[in-house]
């Protein structure tokens, strides 16, 4: 099998728009189905409906037939976890350290190694996950640098960086590929610290609420790239979420209230200029 990156120019606003009104959206009949139809790259996902709990999380491989999926914490450790009816049942190596967590699975065969990784916060009390996304995970990854802080999320408009190494090292001129579950597609290229820096889509529908608690609307997204290294083709892909702009309702109503207080502002002149006009 050949692993391809799926590009597709789509119109964003438009496709966004397209998408949430016929229910293909982050709330719509795919995600409730739990079939991702908008990429064909490998993605980790937690299973619809499934009881959260402060130390463990199920995790489904999309796209990618894996046997396992691997967690690590920010206190070091590392588990394998069987995939048993299409999801693994993870908990953390430290059950009683929280914070971020490094989830990824992998599929390889003598000519291919696909990779796919996220990443799961944890509720207790535990250190940063600076080492962590420090430490080499796989010969070609994608790493957050750094991730949003607790109870934070990357957002649209918003500037993110993001790390490409092969075999721990950065790589320069690397293509990353970004695709959004309402319908962005577009490439970044990383410096020569291997950094790509993302820029979020506006893409959600005009009308999201990008205020409010664990109700706001969420999409998904997914950064890959591939590299050929001798005779061995590799994908990496990261997904996580992203949400509206939290200006994006604060502004509307700003402009709104600046045009009525300039409306105003202007109706005594209006009125002087009528009356001198009369006279």
């Amino acid at each position: 099998m050949h692993w391809k990156i799926l590009v597709l120019a789509l119109s964003t606003a438009s496709f966004a728009a397209a998408a949430q009104h016929e229910g293909h959206g982050p709330r719509g009949r795919a995600a409730e189905a739990g079939v991702p139809a908008w990429t064909a790259q490998p993605l980790l996902l937690p299973v619809p409906g499934g009881r959260g709990e402060r130390s463990a999380v199920q995790v489904r491989p999309v796209g990618l037939p894996a046997a396992e999926v691997r967690i690590a914490g920010p206190l070091g450790g590392e588990q394998a976890f069987p995939v048993d009816s299409g999801a693994a049942r993870l908990r953390s190596p430290a059950p009683e350290s929280g914070n971020y967590h490094w989830v990824s699975a992998r599929f390889e065969t003598p000519a291919h190694v696909a990779v796919a990784s996220t990443v799961w916060y944890f509720g207790n009390p535990g250190p940063a996950p600076v080492d962590l996304l420090r430490r080499p995970k796989s010969e070609l990854e994608i790493v957050p640098d750094p991730l949003p802080r607790e109870h934070g999320s990357y957002r649209e408009s918003e500037k993110w960086r993001f790390v490409v190494r092969a075999n721990g090292q950065p790589l320069a001129g690397q293509v990353v590929r970004l695709e959004t579950e309402l319908g962005t597609r577009t490439n970044f290229i990383t410096d020569a610290d291997g950094v790509a820096t993302v820029l979020f889509p506006r893409d959600f529908a005009p009308d999201a609420d990008g205020e409010g608690g664990h109700g706001r609307p969420k999409a998904g997204f997914v950064l890959s790239t591939e590299r050929q290294d001798g005779e061995r083709h590799y994908v990496t892909a990261f997904n996580y979420t992203y949400g509206p702009d939290g200006e994006r309702g604060r502004s509307l109503g700003w402009g709104a209230a600046f045009g009525l207080a300039g409306m105003l502002a202007a109706a005594p002149l209006l009125r002087r200029r009528r009356h001198g006009k009369e006279q």
